[in-house]
Order: C-alpha cells, then structure tokens, then sequence
C-alpha cells in the first residue's frame, strides 16, 4: 500500500443555511433580559460544519483568533440562535470539535466540567425557556459521556436555566423563576399584580431533599428594581431576575440579582441577607468605577475577590460591557476595582455573559448576546478571541476536561478520484487520541497496520490505495490502542 497523504489538513465541510428546511422544527431561547430590538436576529442563519463520520453534528462554524499563549484546557459553550444546532459543545483554541451533542428538541444553557462525587463529570441545564427564563431540569454526565443524574428543582418547581452549581457536599445549587404576585404599588403598579418569583434552592442529588429555599420576595424590596414597569406587558413582571449563585466555605451563598443590580451575600443556613452590594439598597459605598448594571455571573475568586460580568446594558452610562474584579471592605464598606477586561472592539451585551478568573490569573469572558469569547491574560492582554455571530452562548468557560467514550471511532471509506480510497476518521468526545492508524488487508480477521499518522482535527482524512478491508485504530502518545472502528468492506 503506498500514496498514503496524511493528513490533507481538510476542515470541515461549511454549508451556508439560507432557510430552514421543511419540517425541522428551531427552537431558540429568548435573551435574558434583553429587548427585542437588542437581541441577534434568527432569521441571520450560521454557517454550519458537516462530517462525513458523523453527518448528525452540524456545528457552528466557529472562528478563532490567537494573539497569544492560551490558558491550558478547552472551551465550553452551548451555541443557540441564528439557526445553530443547539447542545453542549466542547472545541480547542483552533475551534475544532472536540465534542459535540446535538439537543434539538430542547434549550442548553450554562455547559460546563464540574466534579460530582469526587470524579469529573460535565453538566448543563436543558428544557424549554421564555421570556429569559426556563423551566427544565439540569444533567449530569460522566467523562464516558454516559448519563449518571438527572434533577429538576424541588418542591414541584421547574429548574431555571441561569445556574447549575455542584457543591463538595453532594448537592445542587439551583435557581427557579416561578409566577406569583406583589404589590407593585410603590412602582405605581397594581396592588396585586403578577410578578416573576424567584427562588434559590440547595438540594441533595441523591435524595432529592431540599435543604434550603430562599425566596427573593421575602428578603428584597420589589422597589429595589430597575426594571421599568409595563403593565401591559403580557409576562409576569421579572422584577428581581436571578442569574447566578454560589457556595463558599464561610457559610454564605452569593446570589447575582440583574434587574436589581445588586450582589447578595446570602446565609446559607438561615438564608438572611449578610449584606447587598449594589443597587439601591447597598451596603457598600459605591464610586463611578465600581458601579456596576444589569450584570451576571457574581463569583469568589480564588484570592477571595469578587468577579462579575458588567452588562451595562441600556440604560446604563456605561457604553460598553465590561468584566470586573473588586475588592470588599465588609468591615469599613467600601469597594475598590482590582481591574476591569473591555473586549478590544467595544462589546455592549445586551444579555447573558459570564467572567471565569482562572488560577493562573487570566480570564475568560463570554459575551452573551455579543456573540464573542475573549480570554484575557493576568495583565489584561487578549490572548484569543472566538467569533461565534450570529450564534450566543448564554456563558462560555474554559476548564481542563479528558474524554474518554466507550462508543467506536467513526470511519467512511470512499473511492478517491484518483482510483484510491479516501479513508475519513472521527472520534466524537474523546480527548486522548494522540495518532491514528490505518489498517488494511484482503480478509477482515488479518488487518495490518498501513500507516500511522499524528491527529489532525475532529475529522481527518487521507488517501490510501485499494484494499478489500479497513480498518482505523486510536492510539495514545504511548502507543497504546484506545480503540478500533468497524472494519469497513471496500470493493478492493
């Protein structure tokens, strides 16, 4: 066998959709909190990927730019709108798929690696959502990319699709928007109005139990809000809209409230206000630099400040949106900005967005509704870019992940124009393929190895000359086998 040209650096295929096909039913999450007019449009259709392995994965296209050395890990984002396939998603700094799992028929937001009973495990949220809120449940997978749990929120309420939060404690930490009523009087509102609840809750995976329910109606003043009223609305009034919450180790749960513009440090036992950051009921004093509006994602750093996204979504005085870190003086009250990262072609994100401060100092900014990811280093710098308009992703991180599938590789051998065989490989999820090996023969118990080649991409492919059998082999940087596809029968 000879003529082996591995690997001819082909890409995925790209196919520019200028409609949606008959039948397909597109389903899109409204944007969290934004207007109608600052949302991208879905009629601006992505351009897709299509493989020959896996013709079930349609991707978005997905450009990168490196202007430096990444931080090390790959990037996680659940790509929705302009007709993108919808589902988690996992690509390295070339924006090769590194994992793709198509959820047509439903939502995914917040895709990440976490741990769960003391192993790696990915999770997201999925269900259906508007008016920027969801009602679904949120799922657990292991790193063979199996199903190990799945939960709704407890008491007979949906799960929300801002947050889903694994603790070292075996529990969840979920969020719940849920119809109710308040006296809207102090807005100039009705007495008795319908009003958008919110709720936090701390529930064990295993039993189901909920540990701690935190209602925001009975904590904050609906006056706090700045979210104009418009009581002609036909949605409940989202007066509050919780985006994120955490657990740390003294105790406490900090809780992002966008529509407040306020920070919450909340008790994690008795669920009482330890203090507001923010807004109009704030315990800090707050200066021009540290003022933040309509944010997401409040979260400890590992040097105990805290991070956030900065919408400065409209109205705001702010032009652009922005991610933070600031330092708290619980003791004295004041807030001091550490740094703040603008995208260097200036992003106001209407929605969504999230800051994840890595332990190496950089951060990783997604954008929201700007339909961009930047990752910035300790000093500030950009050291990569990721352009996904007109898709979104509600939140986009970048964390350390080792796939390991117990499914095949995926092979398609085709007749090359040069009389040949055209031989394509794929291995969906899996992250130690280091080398392949093209095996070959004239029966299909006696497979020699024809080449051995490095890993190019999610799809590599090569030109082979005929042979009755074949055969593609995974290999690990020690050579070992991870696995082989089926043996593929040619007309030699």
């Amino acid at each position: 066998m000879n003529g082996v040209t591995w690997p001819r650096a082909r890409r995925p295929f790209r196919i520019a959709t200028a409609s949606v096909t008959a039948g397909v039913v597109v389903l899109s999450m409204a944007a969290c909190g934004a207007d109608d007019a600052d949302r991208a449009s879905d009629a601006e259709n992505v351009e897709t990927q299509a493989f020959v392995t896996r013709p079930d994965l349609t991707p978005p296209v997905i450009e990168t730019e490196t202007m430096g050395e990444p931080s090390e890990g790959y990037l996680f984002l659940a790509p929705k709108k302009g007709n993108a396939q919808q589902g988690p998603l996992i690509i390295d700094n070339d924006g090769e798929v590194v994992w793709s799992f198509p959820r047509e028929d439903v939502n995914v937001t917040d895709f990440r690696a976490q741990e769960y009973q003391g192993e790696p495990v990915l999770t997201w949220w999925e269900g259906q959502s508007s008016d920027g809120n969801g009602q679904g449940e949120v799922v657990i997978m292991d790193t063979s990319n199996e199903e190990v749990a799945r939960l709704g929120a407890g008491n007979g309420r949906a799960g929300d699709l801002h947050e889903f939060q694994l603790t070292d404690d075996g529990t969840a930490l979920v969020l719940v928007y849920e119809e109710s009523s308040a006296d809207l009087s102090s807005l100039g509102g009705e007495i008795d109005a319908a009003t958008q609840d919110n709720f936090v809750q701390e529930i064990d995976i295993e039993t189901g139990e909920v540990l701690l329910e935190w209602d925001a109606s009975e904590h904050v003043p609906v006056s706090d809000t700045y979210a104009e009223l418009d009581e002609d609305a036909d949605a409940p009034f989202d007066w509050f809209h919780v985006n994120s919450v955490g657990a740390d180790d003294a105790g406490g749960l900090l809780l992002s409230a966008r529509n407040t513009h306020a920070v919450y440090y909340i008790d994690r036992e008795t669920g009482e206000l330890r203090w507001v950051l923010g807004g109009k009921s704030s315990d800090f004093t707050m200066t021009d630099e540290t003022t933040f509006a309509w944010q997401h994602d409040a979260r400890w750093t590992r040097d105990g400040m805290l991070s956030l996204f900065d919408n400065q979504a409209a109205p705001s005085p702010k032009e652009e949106s922005r991610a933070i870190v600031l330092e708290l003086d619980e003791e004295q009250g004041t807030v001091e900005l550490v740094h703040e990262r603008t995208n260097p072609e200036p992003i106001r994100a209407f929605s969504q967005g999230n800051a994840q401060v890595l332990d190496d100092g950089a951060t990783v900014v997604g954008w929201g509704s700007g339909s961009r990811i930047t990752e910035f280093d300790a000093g500030g710098e950009p050291m990569i870019e990721v352009k996904l308009a007109p898709a979104e992703t509600y939140r986009a991180y970048r964390m350390p992940w080792r796939g390991e599938p117990t499914t095949s590789p995926d092979s398609v051998v085709e007749a090359a124009d040069d009389g040949g065989l055209d031989v394509y490989v794929s291995w969906n999820g899996s992250t130690n393929v280091d080398r392949w090996q093209i095996l070959g023969g004239d029966t299909d118990d006696d497979l020699v190895p024809l080449e051995t080649v490095a890993k190019g991409g999610f799809e590599p492919s090569t030109t082979v000359d005929d042979a009755d059998y074949i055969a593609v082999a995974a290999m690990d940087s020690d050579g070992a086998v991870l696995g082989t596809s089926d043996v593929t029968t040619t007309d030699g």
